[in-house]
């Protein structure tokens, strides 16, 4: 009776150990993709429970959620959590249909990992409905629960994400003031964002426009002239160019505008014509860009140089950072599962995951390429303004010639800027500058020049 007893639960055991859904195993088994995929198999006809939802929420902490992206929709709300509310509200956003997209952007856990980056969204979805109160109070969210999440984070990369997330906000919502002539309101935000920020470079730009439209060139043009630091050699924007030469322009240095003018058609046209030509060749190919990315891609000659930097910026994406970890970790996934199963289960697992790990780094190929052409796609527009201040500038000059005027101060004359026309706050340092960037002098520089808008009178020689 007793052995009978044993054998009774020996097979219950037995029973319970058969009846373990396969995504668990691979769960404790780190297969963190596979879990992912077969979970979704054995879940999707049957009842959704807390625990089912819990052990979702457990695979999306070691896989990240972008994985979701190519989903159905119908599939992903049968379960009720944060992630997935998440990345549907992002879609919803995403596609403009601002108003669904709260509906789940609303319902994500205060506590959730995903809770941050929500309320950044949520922000810019009460900007593009108007509702500016709104707007601030996800923004103060945004940027509370990310330092929270950043303190408690297990490791520097997790902080440093969450730190991103609260520099995002600060930049968003600066450009939403900036969008609303808030224009002191936007610098205050856009001054929270540190050096160290990989946004850091593209807010110099963004901070010259704002002290163009508060009238102060000087600090526009000391600005722009960051990105003549070779710590910033990677960073070219046409807009730039014009900014800086439109800000010469304001104070009648017209001479100064033409140099920049003249810089761009001779130094940088013929790189966009090398880039737009080199680019144009793999213009359809499915690894090229991918490739480039992850140095794959070699001989790279000298006149292609302004590619090759092209390439580096985007590599300092947190998008492709993502993406490219993802892979890392398909690839070790791989390798486990090659190194530890049987043939039968390889057969059965690594197909999938290798189709998975092919559509990413087509997604990171695609994002490239797409992140190019805009780039590209900016130069004829920036050209064609830059052409237009050319026309512009001579059409005054010519002006003044036959007006037998000049401007107050003959440029060739003119010193090249005094401390009295930089406008500074007392919490802004003075530093001479004396031919060198100093990393800690980034982003704090002003010209000190004065406006030579004055016309005089031409003395008539006797």
């Amino acid at each position: 009776m007793k052995w009978q007893m044993l054998m009774i639960l020996a097979l219950g055991m037995n029973s319970a150990l058969a009846a373990k859904p396969a995504y668990e195993t691979y769960l404790e088994k780190k297969y963190y993709y596979t879990a992912l995929n077969e979970f979704f198999y054995e879940t999707y006809d049957k009842p959704i429970t807390e625990k089912v939802v819990n052990k979702l929420e457990e695979i999306l902490y070691f896989t990240g959620v972008e994985i979701l992206e190519d989903y159905d929709e119908k599939l992903l709300l049968k379960y009720p959590s944060s992630s997935i509310r998440f990345i549907v509200g992002r879609k919803y956003y995403q596609d403009k249909n601002f108003k669904k997209a709260l509906t789940y952007l609303d319902n994500i856990h205060p506590k959730h990992r995903y809770f941050p980056e929500a309320k950044m969204i949520e922000a810019q979805v009460q900007f593009h409905l108007g509702d500016k109160e709104k707007e601030e109070s996800a923004v103060t969210r945004c940027v509370k629960s990310a330092a929270v999440q950043e303190s408690e984070a297990g490791n520097k990369k997790i902080a440093r994400y969450y730190k991103m997330i609260e520099e995002v906000c600060h930049i968003n919502a600066a450009r939403n003031s900036f969008t609303r002539g808030e224009y002191q309101q936007a610098l205050t935000n856009y001054k929270k964002i540190p050096k160290t920020s990989y946004k850091w470079p593209y807010v110099i730009l963004e901070q010259a426009w704002v002290y163009y439209q508060l009238n102060d060139y000087n600090r526009a043009l000391g600005l722009l002239s960051t990105y003549k630091s070779p710590l910033l050699d990677s960073y070219f924007f046409p807009e730039a160019e014009y900014l800086s030469a439109l800000a010469y322009f304001k104070l009648c240095l017209y001479d100064d505008s033409l140099v920049i003018l003249n810089q761009y058609y001779k130094v940088y046209r013929p790189r966009f014509v090398q880039l737009d030509k080199l680019l144009g060749t793999h213009k359809k190919s499915k690894t090229f860009f991918y490739d480039a990315l992850t140095d794959q891609v070699t001989g790279f000659d000298s006149n292609e140089e302004f590619v090759k930097k092209i390439f580096t910026r985007l590599k300092k994406q947190i998008r492709f950072s993502l993406d490219n970890n993802t892979i890392y970790k398909l690839n070790r996934e791989l390798n486990k599962i090659h190194a530890t199963e049987s043939k039968e289960l390889q057969k059965e697992l690594m197909p999938h995951l290798a189709d998975v790990r092919e559509n990413i780094k087509s997604k990171i190929n695609y994002n490239a390429k797409k992140d190019v052409y805009e780039f590209l796609q900016t130069v004829p527009f920036f050209s064609a303004e830059l052409f237009k201040l050319n026309l512009e500038i001579v059409a005054r000059k010519r002006d003044l010639l036959y007006k037998n005027s000049q401007l107050s101060v003959d440029e060739q004359k003119r010193t090249r800027g005094e401390m009295s026309n930089v406008t500074r706050t007392s919490k802004e340092h003075f530093w001479k500058f004396e031919g060198e960037f100093w990393a800690d002098e980034l982003g704090d520089y002003s010209l000190g020049l004065k406006s030579n808008c004055q016309e005089v009178k031409v003395e008539e020689k006797k």
